[in-house]
């Protein structure tokens, strides 16, 4: 275990693991953040409203380099049985954001202790987890005052030992849009169902007609999906539902694509109303741009990796990560971290990265830093 100058990073990550906080509500993770960037002198930080901050080292008139984690957590139960476990019920860092976050504040901890000469700027994002926190961000226009040419983020994974690091250029993770779909129809009794507009019915034609018509418009090679994970409806089993709720997600890797699918979902949703007399509403929830690496600094990645890291080449995914906002407006990176392959996977309730993967990253996200040219 490394001892930077001012922390030691494995009891950050524990402290930040057992005050998991869901989006824009990370208060307690947002205060301990500040109390640790405020031991050093060398930084600016502006907070976010509610949540988050950015932390500022400027040393330069020149460009800067953006490095982010994001802060929140999910509403899981934590079954891991670890000593820092979860101190908030329902909540836990099971995407591995407490390690993220630790991997950023040991980053500036080595820049200011091996005293950098360059600028950097160090967000610490809210509500990655399905609300856009981080076109939130953008949208202050706080990050319009900076000169940025690079942004840096990495993302757990139990699917990679510790000391490996993935990724690829072009588009690495894909477009999610979550959306909520509510069908009103009619109640009446089951026996006399002419006297309703069943919208249980409704709701199952809609769903088997949007993969159809999936079928129809694209290849079964194509990395297509419309997802429906959620289904609420009726009220007794003897009786035609009066209304349904649903909730799913598109995933695609292309923006037109993913107005596409929006499309056979408008589509078939009218082809619902008229069929079942049901009346019909769609929310779009959340969207996030894909996350695309630059080429450039794919290769820069591979070139300042040390021979006792292994570097695997990654394949493209339908994951989502708001990340992919920054890389619309500026040349960006991420990669894997691999946490061991006991960790577990991603979300699930017993996922515990190995605490080693936090040298790797703070290591590597160094390298990443100072390396101007290669």
């Amino acid at each position: 275990m490394k001892y930077w100058m001012r922390m030691n990073l494995f009891e950050i990550r524990k402290k930040l693991h057992k005050i998991p906080e869901l989006g824009f509500l990370e208060f307690k993770t947002t205060k301990f953040i500040i109390s640790v960037l405020k031991k050093y002198s060398e930084l600016e930080i502006v907070e976010f409203e509610p949540t988050g901050c950015l932390a500022i080292y400027r040393k330069n008139p020149g460009k800067f380099k953006l490095f982010r984690s994001d802060i929140d957590a999910l509403a899981i139960n934590e079954q891991t049985n670890c000593d820092f476990r979860s101190e908030h019920q329902g909540r836990m860092h099971a995407c591995g954001h407490d390690v993220h976050m630790t991997v950023l504040l040991g980053l500036i901890d080595k820049i200011i202790t091996e005293k950098i000469e360059a600028n950097y700027l160090f967000l610490f994002q809210p509500a990655e987890e399905g609300l856009g926190g981080m076109r939130k961000i953008l949208g202050t226009g706080i990050l319009d005052k900076f000169d940025i040419n690079e942004a840096y983020a990495l993302h757990v994974s139990g699917n990679y030992p510790t000391g490996t690091v993935a990724s690829k250029p072009g588009i690495f993770f894909g477009i999610p849009r979550e959306f909520e779909i509510e069908i009103k129809g009619k109640g009446s009794h089951a026996a006399f169902p002419q006297s309703g507009n069943d919208a249980v019915s409704a709701a199952c034609f809609l769903i088997n007609q949007v993969q159809v018509m999936l079928k129809k418009k694209f290849s079964a090679t194509d990395p297509v999906i419309c997802h429906f994970g959620q289904i609420n409806g009726g009220t007794a089993q003897n009786s035609v539902a009066e209304s349904v709720q649903i909730k799913g997600t598109t995933r695609a890797l292309a923006k037109d694509v993913s107005f596409e699918i929006n499309a056979i979902l408008f589509n078939c949703l009218k082809s619902a109303e008229l069929m079942y007399g049901v009346k019909t509403k769609i929310i779009f929830t959340s969207y996030f741009d894909p996350v695309v690496n630059s080429e450039h600094l794919y290769k820069k990645l591979k070139k300042i990796l040390p021979e006792k890291y292994n570097f695997e080449e990654a394949e493209t995914v339908m994951t989502g990560e708001d990340f992919g906002f920054l890389c619309e407006k500026f040349n960006s990176l991420l990669y894997w971290l691999g946490v061991g392959t006991e960790s577990g996977d991603l979300h699930a309730s017993t996922f515990l990265p190995d605490e080693e993967a936090v040298n790797v990253g703070v290591d590597v996200m160094f390298r990443l830093a100072v390396q101007n040219e290669y």
